[in-house]
């Protein structure tokens, strides 16, 4: 384990959803995470601004977008988070489309269980891990 926490972002309506995962993740033994609870996608994007997540699980039922939607609208600026989406009721033709296009990294079905859950994070913080590494040699080639 490393001294960083990993920033993790959960965002859905439902606050027993985000207490729920919130318990599960900050309660395993895969990472230390600082984990910010958000219940729209516009409070997210305010946020996004003041603290960049390594990781984002997102609902795909959103007020007034989806969760796709929103993974779309924020992977220019911010192409190295790790993007989760979460639903019980998801159009698998725009998921499959959003998964191709690296929109989405991984899907969980609701209902989910601690397991599917620890499970994809682990893959996750693989995926940021490698992130990290990339994120540097980019700035690092910036300068020439």
């Amino acid at each position: 384990m490393s001294e960083k926490k990993i920033r993790l972002m959960i965002i859905d309506d439902e606050p027993q959803i985000r207490k729920v995962l919130s318990y599960i993740i900050l309660n395993s033994e895969i990472e230390k995470f600082e984990i910010i609870e958000i219940e729209t996608a516009e409070d997210a994007l305010r946020m996004l601004k003041v603290k960049e997540p390594d990781i984002i699980i997102c609902d795909y039922l959103l007020e007034n977008t989806s969760g796709i939607d929103f993974f779309k609208k924020i992977s220019v600026d911010y192409p190295f988070v790790v993007k989760i989406l979460i639903s019980g009721n998801v159009n698998y033709g725009e998921l499959r489309d959003a998964v191709l296009r690296g929109a989405v990294f991984k899907f969980l079905s609701k209902p989910f269980n601690e397991e599917e859950i620890l499970s994809v994070l682990k893959e996750a913080v693989i995926k940021v891990r490698d992130n990290y590494q990339k994120k540097d040699l980019a700035e690092r080639l910036k300068d020439f």
